[in-house]
């Protein structure tokens, strides 16, 4: 026999959320189907079967809305602070829009580079080209298959077909691609890319900004025993920058973890910009708070407790 408490449920989060029926059904793990015939009372399987599954995605709804709504009261709203490092690192992007040529932020993992990238992909939606690289995704083949996706080129082409399309794609414009996790890409990819921020030697007309985002792999090869490979590469790259954990200032520590300092709370402060500064950097600091936030246990010794669970120490 139905559940009228379920069903009621279901209708309910459905209306206040805005979602449909074809939307929610696979989400549940049911047919669209099976879920029109149990809203309509008609369904005649397994009743309680279907109510489970529906009891389980609402009841994991709703604790994901607690937790949100418990970090919210104690983090930023903004998905994006403005820290030191990440400030730096937008700055580089839009020099590199701006004058062409290649760019390379590069260092410790964790500490804000992507989310400098994300940020002004969203503020310059149409002239920014961002693309995370892979270990699979880093092959010339694979980069410019990438690179065709997200400018909406026609994929099914070889590799020189390909890059004759990118480049008419590009001529001419003030795009800047950029590239994270850049120490994937193999030499042969690396080598086309510099083609692109090239200028036309025909029509004089400036190559893109090319921005390439990762840990120190991405220089330090082009600095070490393949140089010489890397040469022309090299010579190209406009501005280089190195970015790690004890650039974090304390004033980035206060940005990233407000309500601590809103609370006086220097003694948390002081431990999370220690796991700032630690090999686990920012992105380690804020595993270790949210967590924290969830175990209803912000305190020095909370942080601590927590740290030392997610296998985070810090001397």
């Amino acid at each position: 026999m139905l559940n009228v408490a379920v069903k009621e449920r279901l209708e309910k989060y459905m209306k206040e959320a805005g979602v449909s029926q074809a939307k929610i059904a696979p989400l549940i793990g049911v047919s669209m189907t099976a879920l029109s015939q149990y809203r309509g009372g008609k369904y005649k399987g397994d009743v309680t079967a279907v109510e489970a599954k529906i009891v389980e995605y609402l009841d994991t709804i709703t604790e994901q809305k607690e937790i949100k709504e418990k970090v919210q009261t104690y983090k930023p709203m903004e998905d994006y602070i403005p820290i030191s490092i990440s400030e730096d690192i937008y700055k580089m992007i839009r020099y590199a829009q701006l004058n062409g040529g290649i760019a390379i932020a590069h260092g410790d993992a964790g500490i804000g580079k992507t989310k400098a990238a994300q940020k002004y992909v969203r503020e310059n939606p149409t002239q920014a080209i961002y693309m995370e690289m892979s270990p699979v995704a880093g092959t010339l083949g694979n980069m410019l298959r990438l690179l065709a996706r997200t400018l909406k080129i026609p994929e099914s082409r070889n590799k020189m077909e390909l890059m004759l399309s990118i480049r008419d794609k590009l001529e001419g414009t003030n795009r800047v691609i950029i590239i994270d996790e850049a120490q994937h890409l193999k030499l042969s990819a690396l080598e086309q890319i510099r083609t692109l921020a090239d200028p036309n030697s025909i029509t004089g007309t400036k190559g893109v900004g090319i921005v390439l985002i990762g840990n120190t792999e991405v220089y330090s090869k082009m600095k070490g025993k393949q140089e010489a490979q890397f040469a022309q590469l090299f010579s190209r790259i406009k501005m280089s920058r190195y970015y790690s954990t004890s650039n974090v200032t304390d004033d980035d520590v206060e940005k990233l973890f407000p309500a601590l300092k809103q609370q006086g709370l220097n003694k948390e402060l002081n431990f999370l910009k220690g796991v700032c500064k630690s090999k686990w950097g920012i992105r380690g600091a804020t595993n270790v708070y949210e967590n924290s936030i969830n175990n209803d246990d912000v305190s020095v010794n909370g942080l601590f407790a927590m740290a030392r669970t997610l296998g985070i120490e810090v001397i």
